[in-house]
């Protein structure tokens, strides 16, 4: 929120966290997530204090960094479903969490087919798989 002593930053340092509760998903609906960030601020040489309770979405995340009570690291493709708060790129370490596209074998509608070549195309100009990938047939 606005008067925060992030707000003015262009980036934060994950070692700063220390110092911030952080929010963490409910460990049911996204365990990965929630291992990616604790490993970051491990990887920053300290043990995130995580902030008691868990929320269901988003929004109840979001309500909960408007009222000051705790951070929660988010991809920045939520920056604009989080009214009421300020985004900020987390730096030293930059951190980048490993996104997946899962589709059925057997599905191969104009849809999936458009959202795979879209995937393995950003993947491909973007340097993110160093790995054989499986195209859809």
């Amino acid at each position: 929120p606005d008067g925060h002593r992030f707000a003015e930053l262009e980036g934060v340092s994950v070692a700063i966290l220390a110092e911030e509760p952080l929010l963490l998903a409910e460990d049911a609906r996204a365990p990965e997530f929630n291992q990616f960030t604790v490993e970051m601020c491990r990887a920053a040489g300290f043990t995130p204090t995580v902030y008691e309770g868990t929320v269901e979405s988003i929004r109840a995340a979001a309500d909960l960094v408007a009222q000051g009570r705790c951070l929660y690291c988010v991809p920045s493709s939520c920056i604009a479903a989080l009214p009421g708060t300020i985004w900020r790129p987390l730096t030293e370490p930059a951190s980048c969490y490993p996104w997946s596209v899962l589709w059925r074998s057997a599905d191969d509608s104009g849809h999936v087919r458009a959202v795979v070549s879209c995937a393995q195309a950003m993947s491909k100009r973007l340097g993110w798989l160093t790995v054989a990938v499986q195209a859809a047939q």
